[in-house]
């Protein structure tokens, strides 16, 4: 899946990022003994502030923000302070695995990645050979697939289709929105 738009270039005051799991716990209200359930739906949430702009500025976010319609089209965005030095290949990994093979350098926990259209997080790093991922992966890769590890993006959709601005007496703009991965 492509984007249907690139998101303007004015910068990010602060973001909030969030991964979602769809876990489910059941607590006895005798013992207090739990059961949980791991459903496989993960998704990356996120909300941004952009920085105060000028009219200049605020005329990209606004086109932006309108020619989104809500949540009916998609845009690529990344966190601007996710880079790493970290490099590596997937060999293998099957869709809704949360553990994959290949070949990886520099890689940390914690380090995020772009693998085809979609944003991952390494949550641990076993060997040389392997990593474990979140969220799982959204597709099945066979053969050797290389990560991108700098700037590394996915494809959003707004959370709500409802979009608005501020403007305060110096005309400044101010704008902040919800946003979900698009799967």
């Amino acid at each position: 899946m492509a984007a249907d738009f690139s998101f303007p270039s004015v910068g990010i005051q602060s973001m909030t990022m969030r991964l979602r799991s769809a876990t489910a716990m059941s607590s006895s209200p005798f013992t207090f003994d739990q059961q949980v359930y791991e459903h496989p739906g993960v998704r990356w949430e996120a909300e941004i502030k952009l920085p105060p702009l000028k009219r200049s500025d605020a005329k990209a976010v606004e086109a932006f923000l309108a020619g989104l319609r809500g949540v009916s089209k998609t845009f690529s965005l990344g966190n601007p302070l996710h880079t790493t030095t970290a490099t590596g290949s997937i060999s293998a990994v099957t869709a809704n695995s949360t553990s994959a093979t290949g070949s990886f350098s520099n890689v940390d926990p914690g380090d995020y990645f772009q693998l085809g259209d979609h944003l991952y997080i390494v949550t641990a790093v076993t060997s040389g050979t392997a990593i474990t991922i979140m969220p799982p992966a959204r597709q099945t890769i066979s053969t050797s697939t290389a990560l991108d590890f700098t700037l590394p993006k996915g494809i959003w959709r707004l959370a709500s289709n409802e979009i608005d601005w501020n403007i305060d007496q110096a005309s400044f703009y101010g704008f902040t929105f919800a946003c979900v991965e698009a799967l």
